[in-house]
């Protein structure tokens, strides 16, 4: 049987660039997969803030069963219950709503270090302020 002269020479190229390939492919992929788990946080983090500012707004009125700082702290614990929890929440103004500052804004805010670890390129820590503001009630 006759061999082809052009199959022979070539016969590892293949093998060889889909050895020099295959690292960036996998940065590629794992890349993807941990942007949308930050992401995931992200948005449940901001969520999070969103249920604090909201139990801060109505602070002031008889709606809910937030009647101290405390009560936001632990409604934002609740709320991000899939991760862990977030460090202390500041709130601004620091009582939260009172009723000389309804119709002011009350907001709930945090540094919350989310950690990206990718394959082939290291562990990064950003730290995004998570914030959310609602108007007192």
């Amino acid at each position: 049987m006759r061999k082809l002269r052009g199959l022979t020479r070539e016969r590892g190229a293949v093998a060889v660039e889909f050895a020099l390939l295959l690292p960036v492919l996998l940065l590629i992929l794992f890349g993807t997969l941990e942007f949308g788990r930050v992401y995931s946080q992200w948005q449940v983090y901001n969520g999070a803030a969103r249920q604090g500012a909201r139990c801060a707004a109505v602070m002031a009125s008889t709606i809910g069963d937030c009647t101290s700082v405390g009560d936001i702290q632990a409604r934002i614990d609740d709320a991000s219950n899939p991760y862990a929890d977030p460090p202390a929440a500041t709130v601004t103004p620091a009582s939260g709503c009172t009723d000389s500052t309804i119709g002011a804004d009350v907001s709930v805010s945090w540094v919350q270090p989310l950690e990206v670890s990718i394959p082939f390129w290291g562990d990064v820590t950003v730290s995004p302020t998570i914030e959310a503001t609602f108007r007192c009630e």
